[in-house]
């Protein structure tokens, strides 16, 4: 879509930035009259105040309610819109460091982000708490030097956020009057299809002992591993998340899991792999919808591993001397984030007595009931104190689970420790 002015010709666009764009008491009354009118469902009822959101701010071209952590639209307006599947990963990536909100509104701000990202350019977007788990999603039309810099602040939505409350209450009331009609016994179902797939590790491999714990936060979850032996000295490992957790992000995994053995067949390395998967399952997943993959592939005989990541948190090393050192490795971006995934082949070297440990975010992002996170702090404790491999993946899973509440874990839990034996 080429850039063009958004903003109406009877706006002053001589006016500073902050007093060209100020949504007030014109804004909360447009809200209101959408959130009034009748509806058929709470999801039309946050689409009409997101409606009215995209005619009092100019600029404004698309509005979805989002639920951050499953990764899945609420609500959207206009009807039907598709959010930019990279605006949406960008949104997320800048709440974790900005969790009272962030704003990438302006000209200047635009091209500042598109730099840092070697973009040619990036779409304006303000990303805004509505609560602990869901989030306000503002996208704008890609700006050029017509484009009138106004200025957005996630302040000046304070009262937009408060009044999205009242619809995304009553859609979190209609999605648990649905669940609980699923019957269980279907439940069960896809819980042992989804086992069959999770194929089991192998038995032994020689020189290094691995251990594995998959816990879902429901009876079926959007974790995934995959770990086989290719050829006679490397070993392949693989973790990832869908976004989404139950049956959608369960059916994702099925199609991924397939896809991941076809791939393995291959002689393709971890990145291109990855890129491989991107081509394969960008088709498929829904909008805003997204996976992040670790490939780890092992030689055997040297301990030298090729890592690819495409959005996946890089895997932890604990070496032979206890010591936890966090890689630094490019975590890239997901599966479905970008159309051009373009993913490097990142190298680490395990020695005798070092264990490599990859997790799920439900690891990274687990929250107690004062929502205060489990912490890299706390992993590191458990990751010192242990012995072995088998010794961390028990010690690391009962720590989380026992800060957390085990009654209260809202996201799968997947943990892989690889140690190398020492001679």
């Amino acid at each position: 879509m080429a850039p063009k002015s958004t903003v109406p010709a009877s706006i002053d666009q001589t006016l500073p930035p902050d007093e060209l764009l100020r949504p007030g008491p014109e804004l909360v009354s447009a809200m209101l009259a959408g959130l009034r009118a009748e509806h058929r469902d709470a999801e039309s009822q946050a689409a009409a105040a997101l409606a009215a959101m995209i005619k009092v701010i100019p600029g404004a071209v698309r509005a979805s309610v989002v639920d951050w952590r499953a990764g899945k639209l609420l609500a959207r307006a206009p009807e039907g819109a598709e959010v930019s599947r990279g605006t949406l990963f960008r949104a997320l990536s800048a709440l974790k460091s900005e969790p009272k909100g962030v704003s990438v509104w302006t000209v200047e701000e635009c091209r500042t982000l598109a730099q840092s990202l070697a973009q040619p350019e990036v779409a304006p977007f303000i990303a805004v708490p509505v609560d602990h788990q869901v989030g306000l999603l503002l996208e704008g039309l890609a700006a050029d030097d017509t484009h009138p810099d106004v200025a957005l602040t996630p302040a000046q939505l304070g009262d937009a956020t408060l009044l999205l409350k009242i619809p995304v209450a009553a859609i979190r009331a209609e999605i648990a009057a649905g669940s609980r009609k699923m019957r269980d016994s279907d439940l069960r179902l896809a819980q042992r299809i989804q086992q069959k797939l999770l194929t089991p590790p192998p038995e032994s491999i020689d020189g290094f002992e691995l251990a594995l714990s998959y816990t879902p936060a429901m009876m079926v979850g959007g974790d995934f591993f995959h770990i086989e032996k290719r050829g006679v000295d490397e070993l392949a490992v693989l973790i990832g998340d869908v976004s989404g957790k139950g049956v959608s992000g369960a059916m994702y995994m099925a199609y991924l899991v397939a896809d991941l053995r076809h791939q393995l067949r291959t002689n393709a390395g971890p990145a291109e792999l990855l890129e491989n998967l991107q081509r394969s399952l960008t088709p498929v997943l829904e909008a805003g919808m997204f996976v992040t993959v670790a490939a780890v592939f092992v030689n055997t005989r040297s301990g030298m591993c090729r890592v690819g990541l495409a959005g996946h948190s890089a895997p932890v090393l604990r070496t032979a001397k206890r010591k936890v050192i966090e890689m630094g490795l490019d975590p890239g971006s997901p599966i479905g984030a970008d159309m051009d995934l373009a993913v490097r082949e990142q190298r680490l070297q395990l020695a005798p007595g070092d264990c490599l440990v990859l997790t799920t975010d439900g690891v990274d992002e687990g929250e107690n009931s004062a929502g205060e996170a489990y912490g890299k702090a706390r992993r590191d404790q458990v990751l010192v104190a242990c012995d072995s491999a088998a010794e961390i993946n028990q010690a690391l899973k009962k720590s989380l689970l026992e800060f957390v509440g085990r009654d209260r874990s809202t996201d799968d839990l997947t943990i892989i420790c690889l140690e190398r034996c020492r001679v």
